[in-house]
């Protein structure tokens, strides 16, 4: 991506900024996406015509957009999409979800082929999967997309550190140019891994969740951890750990109580584990007195349980709870009580 100030001059980019991956994309509805956030295919409503408008940006283009609006279908189509992407690794093949709770009806690719294809068959594959995800007050079929499942699944150490070989990636990211960054990497990384992202859909038009051009200029990069800048450290005795568009609604909450010895930390990616990283930005607070995880899935579902392990052994650090209680659904499904919830959730993190 070049470093420019002006969008029209990087659609516009020339040859030199072109790495020649081809990205092939399928789901129900991609050509506009579910949520209207993307708008890749024009349809002539006569002919039935197709025009991608990104395959024609230049002369001498070479790398092209398919885009397959697929059928009610998840497990034949996750099936095609991952065979299909085990031989072009190379491109960027990406499945979306039109809501995270879809991949139930494909659940039997994911354990079979997609978590273990590398570690059974040696087959390697950097498969991407959208799945939309977020307690916004809708109905539980239609609010999570189970990330505790993937985080299960993953072989990821809670006693040790992970490297970058464990059998998939899951980042739940905040930001547009945090997005960016993740699907380049995908295609320009040598350790071919799946990728599950966790895709909030009110990010899609939430005015805080932007990104700068040159937040994705050359030099830049995907950040697992974003630290809090907003507060000194020495004045920190809260830190409050997050993923997800969860940040936003505390972002809010702490500006409007006015807290300057509070900081939120986002972990935009969960598996592997960001030990690292997490442990170069809790040194920096001396006087903490609380460290909280706030989460905005019931107890026995989101990263709680995967966390919560990994903080105590490899960062000495003993987090509290702050955010719904166990429940067997994902979502109540009543939108007095969902507020009620958000309300207990904000006052139990800033108590």
């Amino acid at each position: 991506m070049p470093e420019h100030s002006d969008l029209g001059d990087v659609i516009g980019a020339g040859e030199e900024y072109r790495e020649g991956h081809n990205v092939r994309i399928s789901g129900q509805d991609v050509g506009r996406g579910t949520f209207s956030h993307r708008h890749v295919m024009l349809v002539d409503q006569n002919s039935g015509e197709i025009h991608v408008p990104l395959n024609h940006m230049t002369e001498n283009q070479n790398s092209y957009l398919e885009v397959a609006n697929s059928i009610l279908s998840e497990e034949g189509v996750l099936g095609f999409e991952y065979g299909f992407n085990v031989e072009n690794t190379y491109n960027l093949t990406i499945w979306e979800a039109q809501f995270g709770d879809f991949f139930n009806s494909a659940q039997v690719v994911f354990d079979t082929f997609i978590s273990s294809g590398e570690t059974k068959w040696l087959l390697p594959s950097n498969i991407v999967i959208l799945l939309p995800h977020g307690y916004d007050g809708a109905g539980p079929e239609h609010s999570s997309c189970r990330m505790e499942r993937f985080l299960q699944m993953s072989d990821s150490n809670e006693k040790k550190i992970d490297s970058d070989d464990v059998n998939w990636h899951i980042a739940n990211p905040t930001t547009p140019a945090q997005y960016f960054h993740l699907l380049r990497n995908q295609v320009t990384s040598k350790i071919l891994k799946p990728l599950i992202i966790v895709g909030p859909k009110v990010l899609l038009r939430h005015p805080a969740a932007v990104s700068s051009i040159q937040e994705m200029a050359p030099g830049t990069s995907f950040k697992s951890v974003i630290a809090d800048d907003s507060v000194s450290a020495k004045n920190v005795k809260r830190v409050i750990f997050c993923s997800g568009k969860h940040f936003y609604l505390l972002q809010k909450e702490k500006e409007s109580r006015n807290l300057n010895d509070c900081a939120i930390i986002r972990l935009e990616k969960l598996c592997p584990f960001p030990a690292e990283k997490l442990h170069s930005v809790i040194k920096q607070y001396n006087n903490v007195q609380n460290f909280i995880w706030s989460q905005e899935e019931h107890q026995n579902m989101g990263p709680w349980s995967f966390v919560e392990a990994r903080f105590r052994n490899l960062l000495g650090c003993q987090l509290k709870y702050a955010g719904r209680g166990p429940l067997s659904t994902p979502a109540v499904g009543i939108g007095k009580l969902h507020q009620a919830e958000v309300h207990s959730i904000v006052d139990e993190t800033f108590k």
